[in-house]
C-alpha cells in the first residue's frame, strides 16, 4: 500500500467518524419534548384531520417527521392497526398519507396522556392503537370527500365498525405485534 492510499484511507475514517461523532453529539444536545413541541403536535393533528395530504407535505409535517424520530423522552413506535392497513388494504399515496395521519394522531394522543412508552402495558398500548386507527379513519373520510377515488371497501368496511362502537374488539381481533 503506497503513501497516497494511506493517506485516502485516513481521510475516510477520520470524515466518517467525525460525522459520527457530530451527529451523537447533536442527539445528545436534543432534550426531552416541550410544550412547545407537544402543543404544536396536537394543533398538527388537528389540522391534519381536515387536510391530511397538505400536513403530510407540509413545512411543518416534514418538521413533525424529524421530531418523532428524534425525540429522546417518547417511543412512537408501530401498533397492530398499522400493520392492518400495511397489509394490503391501503396502496400507494392512500397508504403514505394515512401512515403519515396515523403516526401524527398517535403522537398527539401520546403527548396528551404523557405516555412515553405505550408497550410497557398492555391496555395503553390498546387505547394506542384505538386513537391511531380512529385518526386514520378520519384522515380517510376527509381524503374520500375530496376525491370519491380513494375510496377503499376494507376502510369503509372499518368506517361501520366504528360507527357501531366496535373498535375496541375491533383492535382486540388484530394479529399480534412482533416482539421489540
Amino acid at each position: 500500500m503506497n503513501v497516497l492510499n494511506l493517506w485516502k484511507k485516513l481521510c475516510t475514517v477520520l470524515v466518517i467518524s467525525s460525522g459520527l461523532l457530530a451527529t451523537s453529539a447533536a442527539l445528545a444536545e436534543r432534550g426531552p419534548a416541550t410544550a412547545e413541541e407537544k402543543e404544536r403536535v396536537v394543533k398538527l393533528a388537528a389540522a391534519a384531520d381536515k387536510d391530511p395530504m397538505g400536513v403530510m407535505r407540509s413545512a411543518d409535517g416534514r418538521w413533525f417527521e424529524k421530531w418523532s424520530d428524534e425525540v429522546p423522552d417518547y417511543m412512537f413506535g408501530p401498533d397492530a392497526g398499522v400493520f392492518w392497513f400495511y397489509n394490503g388494504v391501503a396502496k400507494a399515496d392512500l397508504m403514505r398519507v394515512l401512515r403519515f395521519h396515523h403516526m401524527l394522531t398517535v403522537a398527539s394522543y401520546q403527548v396528551q396522556k404523557n405516555i412515553t412508552d405505550p408497550m410497557r402495558d398492555p391496555t395503553v398500548m390498546e387505547a394506542k392503537t384505538i386513537a391511531g386507527i380512529e385518526g386514520l379513519l378520519r384522515a380517510y373520510e376527509s381524503l374520500l370527500a375530496k376525491n370519491p377515488e380513494n375510496k377503499v371497501q376494507a376502510i369503509d368496511d372499518l368506517l361501520v365498525v366504528r360507527d357501531k362502537g366496535g373498535l375496541s374488539d375491533f383492535v382486540k381481533k388484530l394479529p399480534p405485534l412482533p416482539k421489540r
